[in-house]
């Protein structure tokens, strides 16, 4: 790695982590200013949490999977993603029930939902933690909306998805952790419907 390259990666890493600094004290403050309605797992409110990284970059939704997992292209390729052709992303840290192949409780509902938020034709901004591959040639980020919406957490937050741990990807875990128990306590999506 170039001293460029680990320079930029360093400003990275302490730009993600001011995000979940910055997104826990907000979190906070929601919950002292209005009590029950900020673990009511509001989705919209809980998503805007965490502004887009300065460092996050633009693709081109070309389809969604699953309520997890989409296929995007690169705008235009860079360090990180060389290629202009469709990649699949799976979102980092959040795991939806799965569609295939028998469907489990609340699929449907979680692609739906990562469908509206991120249309095909859409603009997806994608920001990675650490790395950047899984074992499947899936590469690993964390999205934003073109409106700005944080959307591991959008999905978190509605009851879609569940918060998972796999390090060393691990900035935002302990908000969408966070998300995911207000979502139970509330019965939100997924944990109201699915016994």
């Amino acid at each position: 790695m170039t001293h460029v390259k680990r320079v930029l990666w360093a400003i990275g890493v302490a730009v993600m982590a001011a995000g979940v600094l910055t997104a826990v004290i907000w979190l906070s403050a929601v919950t002292d200013k209005h009590g029950d309605a900020a673990a009511s797992g509001d989705g919209e409110t809980a998503a805007l949490s965490i502004e887009r990284p300065a460092g996050a970059f633009p693709l081109t939704v070309r389809y969604v999977y699953d309520g997890d997992t989409i296929q995007a292209q690169m705008q235009e390729p860079n360090d990180i993603v060389t290629t202009a052709a469709p990649i699949r992303i799976r979102l980092i840290g959040i795991d939806t029930p799965e569609g295939t192949p028998t469907p489990e409780c609340w699929a449907d509902e979680a692609r739906s939902h990562l469908a509206e938020l991120l249309p095909e034709g859409s603009t997806v901004w994608a920001a990675p933690d650490h790395d950047t591959w899984d074992a499947y040639d899936r590469r690993l980020f964390n999205v934003w909306s073109e409106d700005g919406t944080f959307v591991n957490l959008e999905l978190v937050a509605a009851g879609d998805a569940e918060a998972i741990r796999i390090a060393p990807n691990v900035a935002y875990f302990d908000v969408l952790a966070d998300a995911q128990a207000r979502a139970e306590a509330s019965g939100t999506g997924r944990w109201g419907a699915c016994g």
